[in-house]
């Protein structure tokens, strides 16, 4: 692994742990019920542990409901080394199935949207930030 991919996944762990969300009008649970479609609709690409010290990529995506109610991903973030990551990210959230949302909700994802992150093992397996389990420590 380069050293541009160590130090960035090393950056990007630290600044995800302290991050607040970067559009405070969404709330908690709208975040954790498109995490969990997120992982019903990818099931076999989600893991059940504590990530990797290392991440192998992450993935910051700011996500928009269009006016027909589809998500929109837009890339923050990605690691220009692992292309194949950024390309399974995108895909699971086109398979995500809508979520129940208040219209107000609905308003302001239209408008601002929210910020996820994908959290990439060295096996192409993920977890998102929302619903991650914290990352397991170095040796």
């Amino acid at each position: 692994m380069s050293a541009k991919t160590v130090c960035f996944s090393l950056i990007a762990g630290i600044l995800l742990s302290v991050a607040k969300p970067a559009f405070p009008g969404v709330p908690d649970e709208v975040r954790k019920d498109f995490a969990q479609a997120i992982y019903k609709g990818s099931p076999e690409l989600v893991h059940n542990r504590n990530p990797q010290p290392l991440l192998r990529a992450v993935i910051v995506l700011n996500l928009k409901l269009d006016d027909a109610d589809h998500w929109q991903a837009e890339v923050v973030r990605t690691n220009d080394e692992q292309p194949e990551m950024l390309a399974r990210a995108l895909q699971t959230v086109e398979r995500v199935v809508p979520i129940n949302l208040a219209d107000h909700h609905r308003s302001e994802l239209r408008r601002n949207g929210f910020m996820e992150a994908w959290l990439f093992d060295n096996d192409g397996t993920f977890q998102v930030k929302t619903l991650a389990k914290a990352q397991r420590m170095g040796n």
